[in-house]
Order: C-alpha cells, then structure tokens, then sequence
C-alpha cells in the first residue's frame, strides 16, 4: 500500500484532542460513550494505459475507492455531544502514499429539537451523501458519480454549522446555514512535460442548504461561495489571456494579468424518490460559475441513476456528465486549436494540460449484495466518453491530448460497518 503519513490541519487536531480528553474522563463527564468503524476494499481496473480519476489504468489499483475509518461519539447531556472520525486513504497530495486524517472532530450543542450548532471540522452538506460519503456500506454505488462528486475545491471545513429544523404534515424541512476554512486544500494539476503537481491553497467557503425529507423522498437545494488563495506567495492564477500574433502564421496565447486569490459560486440540487415495485430514481445537478480567473472549473455538470432493490440485490444504471462552459470553455479551446512555433509548443502544451478542464459522459451499470446488515459486496462497469479533454485524464507524455476517446472500468469493491 505504500508508505503512510500523517496529516490534517492543527486546529482540527486540537479540537480531536480536546474531544478526545473529554471522552477520556466518560465516567465522569460523559452520559454515553459509542465507537464505530467502516471501510471500503475495493479495486479497480481500466482498458487504458494512461490514468483516470488519478488512479485507475490497465494495471489495476486498489487506491481509488479504498478507506478505512473509525468514529466516536460522546453525549456529555441532552443538549452537548462530541465526534470525532479519523480515516486511511490515499494522501490528497501524493499518489504514491496513504495518510491518516481527522475526517471529523466537532462539538455539538442542540439547544431544542429544532435546533442544531455544531462547532469544529464538518463536512460541508453539497451533496445528497456528503455526510457518509466515505462509508460505502451506506449506499448502493461502487463509488458516487465523479462528475457531480469532484466539484467541490474541499469537502470538509473548520467553522460553524448551524441547522434549523421544521415539522410539516408532509415531511420534515431543515435549513443548514455554514461558513468556515480550510488552511490547506490540495489542488492535483498535470502535465505531459512535468508530470504531476500539487498546489495548496486556502479555501473559506460559507453556504446554505434546504431539505426538504417526505415519506419516500429527500430534496435538497444548496448556494456556496468559496474563496481561495494560493498558500504559495509564488503561484498565482492567469486572470486574463491574450492571443499574440507572431507572423508566418503562428499565435500563442500568454496571461496578461495575474490574480492570488478566486472565487466560486456553486448551486447544488438534488433528489432521492422511493418509487412503487422497490424502483428509486437519484439525480444531483450543480452549476459551478468560476469568478476572477480566466482558465477556472467553470463547469454544469450531475448525475440521474436509477435502481431496482431485489431482495439482497440492488442493480443500478447511471447516466452522468461534467462539462466547461462559457468564457473559459471558449478560452480553453482556442489554445487547443493554437498554431504555435517549435519554441513556443511547450508553453502552450503546459497551458492547456493545466486548465481545469472537463468534455466528458459516462455511463455506468452496477448491482450492491448485501452479504450481511453490515456489509456490502459491490460490482460496476463504467463506459467514459471524453470529449474535447478532461483534467480526470493524465494524458501520456510525448503524446497529444486525449480526446475523442472512451475508457471502460470495472470495479468491485467490499464495504462494511462495525
């Protein structure tokens, strides 16, 4: 598996161990105290020598859907409790190893039944399964849609989490209201001519979500801003780009203005409908709208599955696409239509490889066995259509972009809860 290190940030720390000092003295402070463990083994393999989604390629890999974690909860009284969840996954800023990270470590205060504060490292409620994301056994998918679940420049803040809930005849309405930072978000860049790259940046992103949770449906609608910055004085963004005509037929195109800090403004919604005869229709859609920078993920993009529960087995079809649109769509393209002279190739090349850029359909049909109430054994065949490029590909070096082009995964992944 490659070498493991540690990692996360220090105020998350700080707060896991204070949680973890609390629930030291249980007899003495806490009401109640539960532990509980999840993880996913899982393999993946693809009909292509180059990478996909980071890991994936015709050798295999185990790194794309693999976790481990554990969780504790402590209830002090009826209105505080703690939790803290650490996890073994891939290092978000090495392909080569595996780090040990406080996924979770916050307070709770829950003041009445219709309200909810909680305090600390949070997982940011972007998606229909942002909060058990990472424990597989929850759900029926080998691993949720990339081109919805890839969106999100982190997907854990330290800050404040405020949730307001509403009794309904017809269900139960809940507002989640948040704001905090990540001091380091690990952003994965590659390049036919140097390889891998990995920038940190700090991101604050503030939101709010509505659900609305019925009998046999769940509908959520969410607005986040995040702002970013890059932790490197060195490394900044190109806020402009300009065509520059050298003759003989030749352009290039180069920044004209830099920029350190950006912003993004994401809408999210989603649905989960039970249906009659065990039928389940799932969709999430978001529009990412790129602010300040001029090659940014300005993307539209989500996912509609459809599944069928069968006794024991869940077969799934899914249907999903992620796509750049608008200025920096067009910008991105121009630069990939570039006649540029021999000793201007490589700048160019750079300059596209770089973008954070997405053309891509995939479609994919899977099953989930329940082997036990805790368990779970999960199977998928994916079939990807990238179009004009996707940053989800590592093209191969002294080669042309990869585009007009399909790769094929098959998954198979074990998940369980303890």
């Amino acid at each position: 598996m490659g070498s493991i290190h540690m990692t996360t940030t220090a105020k998350a720390w700080h707060l896991a161990l204070a949680i973890v000092s609390g629930s030291a003295c249980a007899g003495a402070l806490a009401q109640e105290f539960s532990y509980s463990g999840f993880g996913t083994v899982g393999a993946a393999v693809s009909n292509k020598d180059y990478k996909y989604q980071r890991f994936i390629t015709d050798n295999g890999t185990v790194k794309r859907d693999s976790v481990l974690g554990v969780q504790f909860d402590a209830k002090f009284s009826s209105q505080w409790s703690a939790t803290l969840q650490a996890k073994v996954a891939p290092a978000a800023d090495n392909d080569s190893k595996w780090e040990t990270s406080a996924a979770w470590a916050f307070v709770s205060w829950r003041p009445s039944n219709e309200w909810l504060i909680r305090a600390g490292k949070v997982r940011l409620p972007l998606y229909l399964f942002s909060e058990n994301l990472d424990v597989g056994q929850s759900y029926e998918f080998v691993r949720m849609p990339t081109e919805m679940y890839s969106i999100s420049p982190t997907t854990d803040i330290a800050g404040l989490y405020v949730t307001r809930n509403w009794a309904l005849d017809s269900g139960d309405l809940s507002l989640d209201v948040y704001s905090g930072r990540a001091p380091t978000v690990v952003q994965r860049s590659y390049s036919r001519d140097t390889g891998t790259a990995f920038i940190s940046v700090t991101t604050r992103v503030t939101g709010g979500v509505l659900t609305l949770r019925a009998e046999d449906s769940t509908w959520r609608l969410g607005l986040h801003h995040a702002k970013s910055d890059f932790n490197d004085d060195q490394i900044q963004a190109p806020a402009t780009i300009q065509n520059i005509p050298l003759g003989g037929g030749y352009n290039v195109y180069l920044p004209t203005a830099f920029v350190r800090e950006f912003r993004n403004d994401i809408v999210t919604f989603g649905f989960d409908i039970s249906l009659p005869s065990d039928w389940r229709l799932i969709g999430e859609f978001e529009r990412n709208f790129q602010r300040d920078i001029a090659l940014g993920a300005n993307t539209a993009g989500g996912y509609l599955s459809v599944l069928r529960k069968m006794d024991r087995i869940t077969p799934y079809v899914t249907i999903a696409s992620l796509k750049t649109v608008g200025s920096a769509a067009r910008t991105r393209q121009k630069i990939a239509d570039v006649v540029a002279p021999p000793l201007a190739e490589a700048g160019q090349r750079q300059l596209l490889d770089t973008t954070p850029f997405y053309d891509q359909y995939s479609l994919s049909l899977g099953a989930s066995y329940a082997l036990t109430p805790q368990s779970k054994l999960k199977g998928e065949w994916m079939h990807t259509w990238i179009g004009k490029g996707s940053a989800m590909v590592d093209s191969p070096a002294g080669a042309g972009p990869v585009t007009n082009d399909t790769i094929d995964v098959l998954s198979l992944s074990y998940n369980f809860v303890f």
